[in-house]
Protein backbone atom coordinates (compact mmCIF):
# COMPACT_ATOMS: atom_id res chain seq x y z
CA UNK A 1 0.00 0.00 0.00
CA UNK A 2 1.63 3.43 -0.82
CA UNK A 3 2.30 6.15 1.53
CA UNK A 4 -0.80 8.20 0.03
CA UNK A 5 -3.05 5.40 0.34
CA UNK A 6 -2.29 4.97 4.13
CA UNK A 7 -2.74 8.37 4.68
CA UNK A 8 -5.96 8.20 3.17
CA UNK A 9 -6.77 5.57 5.22
CA UNK A 10 -5.54 7.10 8.32
CA UNK A 11 -7.94 10.33 7.75
CA UNK A 12 -11.03 8.25 7.19
CA UNK A 13 -10.51 6.26 10.24
CA UNK A 14 -9.74 9.66 12.28
CA UNK A 15 -13.32 10.55 11.13
CA UNK A 16 -15.20 8.52 12.78
CA UNK A 17 -13.70 9.33 16.43
CA UNK A 18 -16.32 9.97 19.08
CA UNK A 19 -15.01 13.48 20.90
CA UNK A 20 -13.13 11.38 23.84
CA UNK A 21 -11.24 9.16 21.43
CA UNK A 22 -10.23 12.66 18.97
CA UNK A 23 -9.54 13.93 22.77
CA UNK A 24 -6.89 11.04 23.79
CA UNK A 25 -5.60 10.87 20.14
CA UNK A 26 -4.72 14.56 20.63
CA UNK A 27 -3.21 14.21 23.91
CA UNK A 28 -0.99 11.27 22.59
CA UNK A 29 -0.02 13.60 20.00
CA UNK A 30 0.78 16.07 22.47
CA UNK A 31 3.03 13.99 24.34
CA UNK A 32 4.48 12.08 21.55
CA UNK A 33 5.66 16.24 20.51
CA UNK A 34 6.87 16.97 24.12
CA UNK A 35 8.93 13.95 24.24
CA UNK A 36 10.61 14.52 20.78
CA UNK A 37 11.66 18.21 22.19
CA UNK A 38 12.67 16.92 25.43
CA UNK A 39 14.85 14.14 24.02
CA UNK A 40 16.06 16.40 21.33
CA UNK A 41 17.54 18.69 24.14
CA UNK A 42 18.88 15.98 25.71
CA UNK A 43 20.78 14.53 23.22
CA UNK A 44 22.33 18.66 22.62
CA UNK A 45 23.25 18.40 26.47
CA UNK A 46 25.03 15.42 25.91
CA UNK A 47 26.45 16.14 22.54
CA UNK A 48 27.92 19.34 25.29
CA UNK A 49 29.18 17.47 27.76
CA UNK A 50 26.50 18.68 30.30
CA UNK A 51 25.90 15.56 31.77
CA UNK A 52 26.97 13.74 34.97
CA UNK A 53 27.91 10.58 36.08
CA UNK A 54 25.84 7.94 37.12
CA UNK A 55 27.35 7.63 40.50
CA UNK A 56 27.15 11.37 41.43
CA UNK A 57 23.45 10.96 40.19
CA UNK A 58 22.91 8.37 42.76
CA UNK A 59 24.93 10.26 45.83
CA UNK A 60 22.05 13.28 44.89
CA UNK A 61 19.18 10.84 44.91
CA UNK A 62 20.18 8.76 47.41
CA UNK A 63 17.00 9.47 49.90
CA UNK A 64 14.69 8.09 47.42
CA UNK A 65 16.72 4.62 46.44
Amino acid sequence: MSIEARKYQLIEQMMKLDEAELRKLENFLQAESELGTSLDKSIQQAEEGETMPHSEVRKLYQKWL
